[in-house]
């Protein structure tokens, strides 16, 4: 039997007011979700909410009392962070750079692009194998403030979980993609993240990142989304996938991906249907739970009605350590 203390791994994820766990625990190569777990916040964690260090204690209380009545047992915690808190780059470098130079060339690549001293900034990056035909190699890179870290190893500090990583959702919902459908005919992925005030583009390559980006809609109305996405949403969503595709020349259209999938909390079957109705590609919801087995003690299954809600979560504790 799995020790889900030590082998398992805790997706946390906060939009909005709604806080979400996941855990995984992972037996003979393979990952299960083990529990699932949806509760409430009392104050959304935003880009200003990093200066507010009464919210530490509110939040750590707020996770603990979710974690602690829903029963989970892993110890570890992974949590995603909004793509709106990070800074993503990504880079061609020459293929002759490896350890200590590339780092090197990373650091320089973020001075250009940062107001303060690289020593306030946590710096990740993975590095890409050039494909065929491709003379660089290429970098991502993900620039995140210390102090928004510290402030998140505050929160767990004060909770039954050990902060092991933060993530970030852009990156979770990607790996959930990974780990679900199969890519072997679909180079091109699009995954869209549907928020209250902003919608977030990323574009899988060979399930790879390729690119993200961030789109606000104002609505007049931030309380009532569902009476808008019938028109608005779909047409907006139409429109930046295809400005995406064009300027990153992928094609001449939005049909020239070959599936794209929606997720977060404001997905409707509306909102599907009329991208269905206006693409000639594969369009779903993103669905976590698709090939992930569960355990029978995964939690209430009315959970699991709308599966696109706990991409980022699953995502997060899918993150191998």
């Amino acid at each position: 039997m799995v020790d889900a203390s030590s082998q398992g791994i805790v997706g946390v994820s906060i939009r909005e007011t709604t806080l979400r766990l996941t855990e995984i625990s992972r037996a003979n190569g393979e990952a299960r979700i083990t529990r699932l777990a949806q509760g409430r916040v009392r104050a959304p964690l935003q880009i200003t909410s990093f200066k507010d260090s009464a919210l530490i204690h509110k939040l750590a209380e707020d996770i603990n009392r979710l974690y602690e009545v829903s029963d989970f047992q892993a110890r570890r915690a992974v949590f995603t962070l909004d793509s709106n808190a990070v800074l993503i780059k990504k880079i061609p470098v020459d293929m002759s750079l490896k350890g200590s130079r590339l780092k090197d060339h990373v650091d320089w690549e973020v001075e250009q692009c940062v107001i303060n001293s690289l020593s306030d900034y946590h710096i990740a990056y993975e590095y890409y194998e050039p494909g065929a035909g491709q003379e660089f190699a290429e970098v991502v890179v993900v620039i995140v403030r210390k102090m928004v870290v510290d402030f998140l190893k505050e929160i767990f500090h004060n909770t039954d979980l050990r902060l092991r990583a933060v993530d970030v959702d852009v990156f979770a919902a990607q790996r959930v993609v990974e780990a679900n459908y199969d890519f072997a005919e679909t180079p091109w992925v699009a995954l869209v993240d549907v928020r209250r005030e902003n919608l977030q583009f990323s574009i899988l390559q060979n399930a790879k990142f390729f690119v993200a980006q961030e789109v606000e809609y104002p609505l007049e109305d931030q309380s009532d989304v569902t009476n808008m996405d019938r028109d608005f949403l779909p047409r907006i969503i139409s429109k930046e996938l295809r400005r995406i595709v064009l300027e990153n020349k992928l094609g001449r259209g939005v049909d020239e991906l070959n599936a794209i999938f929606v997720y977060g909390d404001h997905v409707t079957d509306r909102l599907v249907e009329a991208l269905q109705n206006s693409h000639n590609v594969r369009i779903d919801r993103a669905n976590p739970f698709r090939r992930l087995k569960t355990a029978p003690v995964v939690g209430d299954l009315s959970m699991q009605e709308n599966p696109e809600t706990f991409v980022v979560s699953v995502g997060a504790a899918l993150k191998k350590l």
